[in-house]
């Protein structure tokens, strides 16, 4: 059965909504408010948010512009590396190399987290570090100009 596709227009509190869609996004994909996606049960949305609000934020509502469909933002499964270590000075030379390359980069106090990237794995490699692979929720830090 065909359905037209659902735009959403409008981000709104959650409090009060019962039933969500949901929307399964990554990093990248939660910074672009305009183009057409598809939810978790395969049900196609077209996101046509007002620019400037900023990137989507996971457990965030968006809703449609008849206000009869509401789907919840998630953060997606993706591929990435981490970079741990106990030596401060050798994470914080880690993310100034990786930012001196402007790769996006995730924050934790002993651990740093980037898509999977080929040469910067090599990179870091060369330097000492173990890097690990997997599947997990990527949640860089926003930049200073956003």
């Amino acid at each position: 059965m065909l359905h037209e596709s659902i735009y959403l227009t409008e981000r709104i509190s959650a409090r009060g909504i019962e039933h969500c869609l949901v929307l399964p996004l990554s990093a990248k994909e939660r910074t672009q408010l305009r183009g057409k996606r598809s939810t978790l049960d395969g049900i196609d949305v077209i996101l046509n948010l007002p620019r400037g609000g900023g990137r989507l934020i996971p457990g965030e509502v968006l809703k449609s512009e008849n206000s009869q469909v509401f789907v919840s933002i998630e953060a997606a499964q993706e591929d990435v590396i981490r970079i741990s270590s106990e030596n401060r000075l050798q994470l914080l030379k880690a993310a100034y190399h990786l930012g001196n390359r402007h790769v996006e980069i995730e924050l934790h106090d002993k651990e740093l987290y980037l898509l999977n990237d080929v040469v910067m794995k090599k990179m870091l490699e060369r330097q000492g570090f173990v890097i690990e692979r997997f599947k997990r929720p990527f949640s860089p830090e926003i930049g200073a100009y956003e």
